[in-house]
């Protein structure tokens, strides 16, 4: 008894006594060169904060992002899934950093909640690995038969700004595979490198064959930009983008060319109403600014992951990893199909006097 005493001044546990549970650690691969690095961060940041607010292990959110040549992004989803000894991860929206986390993921079995769009991230056979965003076949297609109002009709002949290199082939693949179920001429996309170096000679290229329907298949800024120039350069016909371009940096970049651009919308379910509030109210208490639509996917995303860790009580998840129960979060219920893909309803927003509201055609 005086030896338990005397170890209790000193500090010193008992033996058996309990002691706080070790944290849960979710890895965000952040390369430098994202182009919603802050927004991303904002969003994981503010998940972590409102999973700690239950009770449970703490969350804890691991960053890491460096610039190199191919594979660097491989290499930091590694350190963090070997040295870091994260408990799940989030890939970004590029292809390139998810494929890259993915290889991560298939040789380490821990689980990974991808932002990228692109079709080919859920077909790399990964079954601990779900897809947070909507793909961009999805988001095409709905934009492809959907119109702004009774008197607008669906573009039956587009053109599409991608960017270049590996990103801008998948995404052209994507917009292809869309154009072709809905029965649209989709001329072959144009690349646009992320310096937006030569903005005329893009929109002359763009309009050459005289098209009724744009697509910028980019980020908000740069997407931004070249709708404004394509305004500046006499295009009067629709433009559209993925749902990414719901974001400020968009609209203040594209000034008055961001009015009557569509996007797509994920269509708001009332059970999940109550997790949306707390996020936007949340978001808006802390950042003082409106959150972009990839700052709510990334919210959900480092969710989902505190959902299935704590579940599991930082024991390795099974292949099956998902939650039995859908999960409510900012952008709606959380339901994946068995090959790790969204499962959601897509509905047209319209940008009106700097702000996406919702359409009805």
């Amino acid at each position: 008894m005086r030896i338990a005493i005397c170890l209790l001044l000193l500090g010193a546990p008992l033996t058996g006594q309990a002691s706080d549970p070790a944290p849960l650690r979710i890895g965000l691969l952040l390369p430098p060169e994202e182009a919603e690095a802050a927004s991303l961060r904002q969003g994981v940041a503010l998940a972590a904060e409102h999973a700690n607010q239950a009770p449970g292990p703490r969350v804890e959110v691991v960053v890491r992002g460096r610039p190199g040549q191919w594979g660097a992004d491989g290499d930091e989803a590694a350190r963090m899934a070997l040295d870091d000894e994260v408990g799940g991860l989030i890939a970004p929206p590029g292809g390139a950093a998810s494929h890259l986390t993915l290889q991560v993921a298939g040789r380490t079995a821990i689980p990974v909640v991808s932002l990228c769009p692109d079709s080919s991230v859920t077909q790399a056979g990964i079954p601990w690995m779900v897809r947070m965003v909507p793909r961009n076949d999805e988001e095409a297609k709905l934009l492809f038969t959907t119109t702004t109002n009774a008197t607008s009709p669906t573009p039956r002949h587009c053109a599409a700004v991608v960017p270049d290199g590996r990103a801008g082939r998948e995404v052209s693949a994507d917009l292809a595979r869309a154009a072709q179920t809905r029965s649209v001429r989709l001329d072959k996309p144009v690349e646009i490198s992320t310096n937006l170096v030569g903005l005329a000679e893009v929109c002359t290229l763009v309009l050459k064959a005289r098209p009724d329907g744009i697509l910028l298949w980019l980020d908000p800024v740069p997407a931004g930009r070249l709708a404004k120039a394509l305004r500046q350069a006499g295009f009067k016909g629709l433009l559209a983008g993925p749902s990414r371009l719901c974001s400020s940096a968009f609209t203040l970049e594209a000034g008055s060319a961001a009015e009557g651009v569509l996007v797509p919308g994920i269509v708001p379910d009332s059970t999940a109403a109550a997790a949306g509030e707390r996020f936007w109210q949340g978001y808006r208490e802390r950042y003082k600014a409106e959150p972009a639509s990839t700052a709510a996917f990334a919210y959900d995303a480092a969710l989902l992951l505190s959902e299935v860790l704590r579940k599991w009580e930082g024991q390795p998840p099974p292949r099956g990893f998902l939650p039995t129960n859908a999960l409510a979060g900012a952008t709606g219920l959380l339901r994946f199909d068995s090959d790790g893909n969204r499962v959601l309803k897509l509905q047209l927003l319209v940008c009106r006097d700097g702000r996406f509201r919702t359409s009805v055609p």
